[in-house]
């Protein structure tokens, strides 16, 4: 089912996800795919507990955001939160996660490059890249987060 804000082709459902409960039944999901959401909403920690409640034991929750460190993150005056490529580690199973009961496996994150960096850094020299990431803005576009829902 595809789901947003507003009223766009393919959307079967209108939902504003900064409205806590979504309408959507507890342990009723196997998958959920948010592109460009979560920098938008206000609670993060509430906007897991949510996708936790209605998530099924080892469902898949693909998240995509902006890198923080990538200029998108900042000029869409729409965004309120920034993520890092530890960011979803809080809601693991260790000392981190005492904010929340929400519990979500890291099974995967992507770093998504700008062009120029993938094709004249990434490819022809691998071993340079982190020194690149670290020290360059603009470098990682955006970050793609597999989760997998644990309860």
């Amino acid at each position: 089912m595809n789901v947003d804000r507003i009223r766009l082709p393919g959307v079967e459902l209108i939902v504003d996800f900064s409205r806590f409960p979504w309408p959507f039944k507890d342990n009723a999901i196997e998958e959920v795919v948010a592109i460009h959401l979560l920098e938008h909403l206000p609670d993060t920690i509430r906007v897991m507990e949510e996708l936790h409640r209605i998530t099924r034991d080892r469902a898949t929750v693909t998240i995509e955001v902006p890198h923080y460190k990538h200029s998108n993150a900042y000029k869409d005056p729409t965004h309120v939160r920034f993520f890092t490529e530890g960011s979803f580690d809080y809601f693991g199973a260790d000392e981190r996660s005492y904010y929340t009961h929400a519990r979500f496996r890291v099974a995967n994150v992507q770093k998504v490059y700008e062009y120029h960096v993938d094709r004249y850094i990434r490819r022809p020299f691998p071993r340079i890249l982190p020194w690149i990431e670290r020290y360059l803005d603009n470098t990682v576009e955006k970050l793609v987060f597999t989760l997998v829902s644990e309860k």
